[in-house]
């Protein structure tokens, strides 16, 4: 017997409930986006800071063994493979990229349409058992219009820096390129300065000199003038060749006016190298002087412009220059080269020192301060170290080194010396000098008088653990405040104490400094300036108890401190610093979701110097 059918009624789910459940699931599903997104941030900047060590060859089976962690196994794997792949390609890391994309396939994930293009193309070059077979192939792929110039470049690279391609090869299948995709070389200057340089390493000059002749002629019958970068890509290759080759160089700055192209920084950059080289100091200095005057948007030093100007203020203070070389008149003084250099930036900035720019970086201060620190400027390096913070950087392990290896080389000098009667030395100073002690001019004397037994057990000359140990010890770490340190006006304060629990973190270890324990890149890599600026602090108060000594008790050496600091900070720091900075905190950085990356280690032609070429890595959108 069949049962009666009953009437279903439909169930009716009104649009008004379906929004209100998409937006309840919306910020769970952004917030563990966040959480994806920061836990590849993470692998990545301790990618970045493992090259920076000895294990640098080690990345790839590191990078290997972060994605096997179950925590990348999430929705965001797909991504995570491209951006890794990504940030290998910028560093030109070829076959660790390859590898990375490997993986992804065997995992059953694919790249983009545009990285895939790029991947496969040097993909054909690493499986081709002859260079001259890729050809071919390679054809079919400038064909797809997702392969674009940058991919091409990478591809050029690869070829030359990996493979050792012949010149003529990379000239054939740009050739090849160009003509597939109808490229108009007046839009891609970066391109045709690399292909330039390619051939001139080759030694094909025609070949180069057909480049830079086809790229003045585009640009003629377009009716624009020819972009500044192929011109200083050449005198950058020429400089690298044979820097004492100042005609050829000649030659190009000749083609370069004739053209009506005005030099850029790099261009600068390359004069001032090549004057340097042929220690022809004063014209090295005054193209500086000309670029400072010559200073606007378009065209301003940049850190590799510093990084130049410092070496060299190194090694015209050295006293072998001054046995050998008369000091040119028109060279510029550590503190005033720091001074222009914040002054640049600030005006590349319209007045904010935490913004980017192509003139301070990380390396450029620390240049600054090894040159500081050579000089024994102790006010100057104090102040140095205070800007690092106030411009938005942090100290890591090479800012603690160069402070502690300067001291270390002449507290060792000092004491392999003979102390002159009536006088003493800053080692004498510091290895008498306890922490937490507020020093007075008698206790010192009389404990140095009484010849307490040095730091070291072996012998008295020697410099090492025990003297690193005791330097680190001065610089206080755990203490709650940092009002024993000179107050600078024009900069802003250092950041508040961290917890108790986490002060030990606030410094390197002896390990650390002494090289016998590496920083795990998954290791805290940045570190506070209180502890450091701390020791210099001490160091410049021992220079004063140097001189309090034959000066007299009257005289107030400790007090004398305050005012050298404001003197310092007046030569160094331009006007505006602390009020940039103070308007700036609590001010969500420009760019906060992209991953900066350091800018010495970047290839590439850059835009900010601060942070290297920003690299978009992400694909949601």
């Amino acid at each position: 017997m069949l049962l009666p059918l009953r009437r279903v009624r439909p169930v009716v789910v009104s649009c008004s409930w379906i929004r209100a459940s998409h937006e309840l699931a919306k910020p769970t599903q952004e917030t563990s986006q966040k959480i994806h997104r920061a836990r590849v941030n993470t692998l990545l900047f301790g990618a970045d800071r493992l090259l920076l060590t000895p294990r640098a060859d080690s990345l790839e089976s590191y990078l290997m063994t972060k994605l096997s962690d179950d925590k990348l196994y999430n929705t965001y794997r797909s991504v995570a493979f491209m951006r890794l792949i990504r940030f290998c390609l910028e560093r030109h890391l070829f076959d660790i990229a390859l590898a990375i994309h490997d993986r992804m396939l065997k995992e059953g994930f694919l790249a983009v349409h545009a990285l895939s293009l790029r991947m496969t193309a040097l993909d054909v070059v690493r499986k081709a058992t002859h260079l001259r077979l890729i050809v071919p192939p390679l054809q079919k792929l400038f064909e797809k219009k997702a392969y674009d110039v940058p991919a091409f470049m990478d591809l050029v690279h690869y070829l030359t820096d990996d493979k050792h391609a012949p010149g003529a090869l990379v000239d054939d299948l740009a050739h090849a390129f160009v003509s597939i995709r109808q490229i108009k070389l007046s839009e891609y200057p970066d391109l045709v300065g690399l292909l330039a340089s390619v051939n001139m390493r080759a030694d094909r000059l025609d070949a180069a000199q057909a480049w830079l002749k086809v790229f003045e002629d585009v640009c003629g019958a377009q009716g624009v003038l020819p972009d500044v970068i192929p011109y200083s890509d050449i005198i950058s290759t020429l400089n690298d060749i044979d820097p004492k080759n100042a005609d050829a160089i000649q030659d190009v700055l000749v083609r370069m006016k004739a053209a009506g192209v005005s030099p850029d920084a790099n261009v600068f950059n390359a004069l001032i190298r090549v004057n340097f080289v042929q220690q022809r100091y004063q014209e090295a200095f005054a193209l500086y002087h000309v670029l400072m005057e010559k200073r606007s948007d378009e065209l301003m030093p940049n850190d590799v412009t510093y990084k130049m100007l410092f070496r060299a203020a190194n090694v015209l203070s050295h006293p072998r220059f001054a046995r050998r070389h008369r000091r040119p008149e028109n060279a510029v003084p550590p503190r005033r080269l720091f001074r222009e250099m914040l002054g640049c930036h600030l005006e590349q900035t319209n007045g904010q020192p935490l913004g980017r720019s192509t003139i301070v970086s990380v390396s450029a201060f620390h240049l600054a301060l090894r040159t500081l620190m050579a000089r024994e400027d102790y006010a100057a390096a104090f102040i140095a170290i205070h800007a690092l913070f106030a411009f938005g950087f942090q100290p890591n392990l090479q800012t603690y080194l160069i402070v502690f290896v300067n001291l270390l080389h002449r507290m060792k000098r000092e004491a392999t010396l003979p102390r002159p009667e009536g006088s003493y030395r800053l080692v004498d100073f510091l290895t008498h000098l306890r922490p937490n002690e507020d020093p007075d001019l008698h206790t010192l004397l009389d404990r140095i008088r009484h010849h307490q037994p040095p730091l070291e057990h072996t012998c008295s000359s020697s410099v090492g653990i025990d003297t690193v140990s005791h330097l680190l010890r001065l610089g206080e770490h755990a203490r709650p405040t940092d009002d024993d340190l000179p107050n600078v006006p024009s900069l802003p304060r250092f950041p508040p104490p961290p917890h108790p629990r986490q002060r030990h973190a606030q410094i390197p270890t002896v390990a650390m400094l002494t090289g016998t324990a590496d920083l795990a890149p998954n290791q805290r890599a940045f570190f506070s300036p209180v502890p450091l600026a701390r020791i210099v602090h001490k160091a410049l108060l021992g220079e004063l108890f140097r001189k309090a000594v034959h000066r007299g008790v009257d005289w107030d050496w400790k007090g004398a401190v305050g005012p050298i600091i404001q003197e310092t900070q007046r030569e160094m720091i331009p006007e505006g610093v602390g009020e940039g900075a103070e308007g700036a905190e609590g001010v969500e950085r420009e760019g906060q979701g992209v991953l900066p990356f350091a800018a010495a280690r970047m290839r590439r032609r850059k835009r900010s110097a601060r942070g290297g070429r920003e690299i978009a890595f992400d694909f949601e959108s």
